[in-house]
């Protein structure tokens, strides 16, 4: 019995050490042979299983995700035993997985139509004298401030609130689309009051007129785009924006080719504002949501309510940017209002990739504050640092070659737009300094601040601008401009050092300047260099000198290295080609 049992023979479970894969065996006694049927039994048993294996692909109905961790799609390779690798289930996709495709789209959408504009703004610039560009500037700066009576914060209370309950969305729709509607026929009305006593020029009138009526109803279609966004399918404000804009600077470059006039181009704009609502209205209707019959007053009241803090922050921010290009036209002309959007226009796609960046960071510092304020203040510098490190350079190398940039772009009629951009390159710098704090303080549930904070800087940025403009023209609203956000800037980082922790780039701050004013004595100190050489030699001096004063740490590289291998892997670069093929396929 106990040779049996395998007492005291040595049998039992061991390691097993006369194979190379280890594991645990069965030992029997040394005078006893593993019967077949050992194995028989094994085999037998794993047959009896296959037999129930489900005869569908799906283990869950359809709609169910499948549970939090497994995929609702099992592997009919493991199913169907095509594969000896050990059995894997794919895990759903995650969070990050879905922010990160959520933020290519949206990403990818804005850089097409920055560059396409870019590249119709330049083409205008060098087609026409500063006074004429000037009026097309000006036919998009002054418009805005009464697409403010359209927008109301309206697409950002679709988003939210449909995101969190998608029954809403047939609710929302219906009510942002009648509401709209009267919002566009009072901005129209006010539009052309305002640009007939304003403007005297029929030509300004005109085109101002154009402009905005396109620039209207391209708001009125951001209902329907803020439904995509509610949906999570950030491919199709994209699709749509590729589209409506691939068409309308095709065809005014066609027109400019041809020698036609700016008012044709102008009309151009209004076709193309007239194709965005066409077809996100009808991508929006036929695949999420249909109008209802009727209106809520209960839902409009729960709109307005959550809309009225997003259209404060859109005043404040359409103000900042606009004061300068308006007010130059009012009270100097339109040839300045064409100087200084040219230097404006170089800065501001590097303005609108620091929004992009502030939008990404704030889901993850909303994570960071939940788990400890001290791990938020360490993300917080080291964002900080790391963006101090880029925008010292761009700041100082652009100051010194502002003539070469704008020659280059815009030709030597637009050589006196460079003073105003000497100046705004250090806006950016300033911006990049304080990268991270508005997001920070929204992560601690202080949005009220930086809504503040910005009211302050719109407030500074008109009466500065009202101050500066009629004596110097351009360069006064440049000032303007990096005066109020270096105010913003510094209200900014003494919020975050009362509420989150101490700065922690004064060091860092010190270093990257010296670091730049090197870079800048070997560049005045050598023969002019042509510019895409200085660039290049200034950035080797500027690093060259950072590592040697160990300005950036191991940690800062290895950060940055993984940053830029994780930003456009090879997988995501496929996938991302995959749904766009997918989404212009449906």
């Amino acid at each position: 019995m106990r040779n049996r049992r395998g007492r005291g023979s040595g049998a039992g479970l061991r390691p097993s050490d006369s194979s190379g894969r280890g594991g645990w065996r069965l030992l029997l006694p040394p005078g006893i042979r593993r019967p077949q049927v050992f194995h028989q039994g094994v085999r037998g048993y794993l047959a009896r299983v296959r037999q129930f294996r489900p005869r569908c692909r799906r283990i869950f109905p359809p709609g169910h995700s499948g549970g939090k961790f497994v995929s609702a799609e099992p592997s009919p390779e493991v199913w169907r035993g095509r594969t000896s690798a050990p059995a894997t289930l794919r895990a759903p996709p995650s969070e990050a997985g879905r922010f990160g495709r959520n933020f290519a789209f949206a990403a990818v959408g804005q850089l097409v139509a920055q560059v396409l504009t870019f590249v119709l703004s330049i083409s205008l610039a060098r087609r026409f004298d500063p006074s004429i560009y000037g009026i097309f500037v000006f036919g998009f700066a002054f418009p805005s401030w009464f697409l403010l009576l359209v927008s109301l914060g309206l697409d950002e209370a679709i988003s939210t609130n449909v995101a969190a309950d998608r029954s809403r969305a047939r609710r929302y729709l219906t009510t942002v689309a009648l509401l709209r509607l009267l919002l566009v026929a009072i901005a129209l009305v006010a539009l052309w009051v305002a640009t007939q006593i304003v403007l005297a020029d029929p030509l300004a009138r005109s085109v101002t007129m154009l402009l905005g009526s396109a620039s209207v109803i391209s708001s009125y279609a951001n209902t329907f785009n803020s439904i995509f966004r509610a949906f999570e399918r950030f491919e199709y404000p994209a699709l749509v924006t590729i589209v409506e804009r691939s068409v309308t600077v095709g065809i005014s470059l066609r027109l400019l080719s041809l020698g036609r006039s700016l008012l044709e181009v102008c009309v151009v704009f209004l076709i193309g504002s007239l194709i965005t609502l066409a077809l996100s209205g009808a991508i929006a209707t036929r695949k999420f949501a249909f109008f209802t019959k009727a209106v809520n007053a209960r839902t409009l009241k729960e709109i307005v309510k959550t809309a009225i803090p997003f259209g404060l922050a859109n005043t404040v921010a359409t103000f900042v940017f606009t004061t300068g290009l308006v007010l130059l036209t009012i009270l100097r002309d339109s040839a300045s209002t064409g100087l200084f959007n040219a230097a404006f226009t170089l800065l501001f796609g590097m303005f609108s990739f620091l929004s992009i960046l502030s939008g990404t960071l704030l889901p993850m510092m909303s994570r960071l504050s939940q788990e400890s304020r001290r791990k938020l203040a360490r993300a917080l510098q080291r964002i900080q640092k790391l963006a101090l490190i880029a925008g010292v350079p761009l700041a100082l190398g652009g100051w010194f070659y502002a003539d070469a940039i704008i020659a280059l772009f815009y030709g030597t009629a637009f050589l006196p737009a460079a003073d105003s951009f000497r100046i705004l390159v250090f806006s950016f710098c300033v911006d990049t300094a304080m990268m991270g704090n508005a997001p920070a303080l929204a992560a601690i549930g202080k949005m009220k601040l930086v809504l503040y904070i910005g009211c302050v800087a719109a407030a500074s940025t008109i009466a500065l601008s009202l101050l500066l403009i009629p004596p110097f023209g351009a360069v006064g609203a440049a000032y303007a401009f990096f005066v109020s956000h270096l105010l913003a800037a510094g209200l900014g980082a003494v919020a975050v050092r009362r509420l989150i922790s101490p700065l922690g780039t004064s060091r860092m701050m010190v270093k990257s300047a010296f670091a730049g004013f090197v870079m800048l004595f070997v560049l005045v100190a050598l023969p002019r260099l042509p510019l895409l050489l200085g660039v290049a030699t200034g950035a080797a001096v500027y690093f060259a000198v950072l590592f040697a004063i160990r300005g950036a740490s191991k940690e800062d590289r290895a950060l940055v290295g993984e940053a830029l291998r994780g930003a456009l892997p090879i997988a995501v670069v496929r996938r991302f080609i995959g749904m766009v093929r997918g989404a212009l396929m449906r």
